[in-house]
């Protein structure tokens, strides 16, 4: 039985054209199964068979993979989720032009009609963000997770401490599914490592793939400057967006990431076919083990057994259609702003109140948070520098019976005063003044531990106390467990 994947015309924006209906030939007729000596015609092969290697910065064993690979062979539905921020969003690329996972996802919907695709898109965030919020942004009952966050991934041990519980919480589902990363690079910053290097180290620890355009593109790009302009979009302005890529190279991490697709589905049916020999004894990963989440991290020592908790935080976003963040109540002055595909909860006066309910005994926010020097934010004029300068709020927790709030506050005021429920609660002040940090983004501050279990309330207020000149302050989600 012939294995047909009725590769499609690609010209759609000059990126590629093959004649319909190619077939993978028997894994009997070759040794390999990469698409590009099965079929050197098709279009995608001609960004070198070297450069398709390249882009598979980590090929992993593909066990997990394989196994949602032969249900849907079988003609099973396949669900994919997509987690990543403002490259999936799309940020950069044409209203109605295909982002990365709409160019995979068309190939492998041609292979499997019935497959679904869910994408949780949220511009600015990082995996400290994933790890607590996945859940907000899509389903937990899906078959592959592939997951794009390395340009907003700092080279931090935060990072590496996020990206193993997001890793952790994904691959123990009940459903065992597949996880993969995809990965692009920005120039915009001050250094080219960003979230790679954690990326690498934590899915060589979890035999996570990893599909990336940093391998063959970064040292091009390098090496030919002028080419930065193909592979990086442009702003509102016209002026090239070194942060965001391009369409062109979105639709090269969507083949990319094809062709590795296509090769595990031609491999999952050689070995039903063929299977392989067993894997003989020795200090290697045996057969039987292969998918199994390491009982151990990479910052603790071996020497001192210490199985980290697994667990899945509850999470409220304004990125999240699944968990919206909704406040319980909130002064007038609190409003959602939206900018550059981002959303928060914003306030500029003092005094002003928001507060949020929770369950659980830990609970943190996620503020956005800048290093106060903007040109609006270090205005002369100081009208304008108390609204767009980033300010603090003190929060506290309050009993969740019978809490209510006026929220008729007179905004001509240059206060916005409530009066505070549980004002003798202990205050924990959340500045969204980071000087020291290179660019604004969504920062994850830890409020509360050792809680007692249940519901809980959130109250914060902003404050007159100022380290910029200015009070803005916004608040994008909460995460508790």
């Amino acid at each position: 039985m012939l294995l047909h994947y009725g590769l499609y015309d690609l010209q759609r924006q000059g990126a590629r054209s093959v004649a319909a209906e190619t077939t993978l030939l028997e894994p009997t007729a070759t040794s390999s199964c990469e698409v590009c000596h099965l079929d050197p015609g098709n279009r995608p092969c001609t960004y070198g068979l070297d450069n398709i290697r390249l882009s598979r910065a980590f090929e992993a064993s593909g066990h997990r993979l394989r196994n949602v690979l032969r249900r849907a062979l079988a003609g099973e539905k396949v669900t994919a989720g997509i987690l990543g921020a403002s490259v999936t969003a799309g940020h950069g690329v044409p209203p109605g032009r295909q982002r990365w996972q709409d160019r995979w996802f068309e190939d492998f919907q041609r292979l499997f009609p019935n497959a679904e695709m869910h994408v949780g898109a949220a511009p600015a965030m990082d995996s400290q963000f994933f790890s607590c919020c996945a859940s907000a942004v899509t389903p937990m009952d899906l078959d592959i997770y592939i997951v794009e966050l390395d340009i907003n991934n700092d080279g931090s041990f935060r990072t590496m401490k996020s990206d193993d519980a997001l890793m952790r919480n994904l691959l123990q589902l009940p459903q065992e599914p597949a996880v993969l990363r995809v990965s692009v690079f920005a120039l915009i910053l001050d250094d080219l490592v960003r979230g790679t290097a954690s990326t690498m180290l934590t899915s060589q620890l979890f035999d996570v793939p990893v599909i990336s355009l940093r391998p063959f593109m970064l040292p091009y790009v390098m090496r030919h400057r002028e080419t930065a302009s193909d592979i990086f979009s442009r702003d509102p302005q016209g002026q090239v967006d070194l942060r965001h890529i391009s369409e062109q190279s979105h639709i090269i991490l969507g083949d990319m990431l094809s062709l590795y697709t296509q090769k595990e589905v031609c491999e999952t049916r050689r070995r039903d076919l063929f299977p392989v020999p067993e894997i003989s004894s020795g200090p290697w990963i045996p057969s039987d083990e292969l998918g199994l989440i390491p009982n151990g991290t990479l910052w603790d020592s071996w020497l001192r057994a210490n199985p980290p908790r697994i667990v899945m935080p509850l999470c409220q976003s304004l990125a999240s259609k699944l968990s919206p963040l909704t406040p319980v109540s909130h002064s007038k002055s609190f409003r959602v702003e939206t900018w550059h595909d981002k959303s928060a909860w914003t306030a500029t006066l003092p005094g002003a109140q928001i507060r949020l309910r929770f369950t659980g005994s830990w609970v943190g926010l996620f503020v956005y948070v800048t290093n106060g020097n903007s040109a609006e934010e270090q205005s002369s004029d100081s009208s304008v520098r108390r609204r767009t300068a980033p300010g603090t709020a003190n929060c506290w927790l309050e009993d969740p019976v019978g809490i209510r709030l006026d929220d008729e506050d007179d905004e001509d005021e240059e206060t916005d005063a409530v009066a505070r429920t549980g004002s003798d609660a202990a205050i924990f002040i959340v500045n969204s003044h980071f000087p020291d940090r290179a660019a604004a983004g969504f920062e994850f501050i830890e409020l509360a531990q050792d809680l007692s279990p249940g519901e809980h309330i959130l109250a914060c207020e902003v404050s007159k106390e100022t380290t910029s000149g200015g009070y803005k302050w916004r608040v994008q989600g909460i995460a508790s467990l």
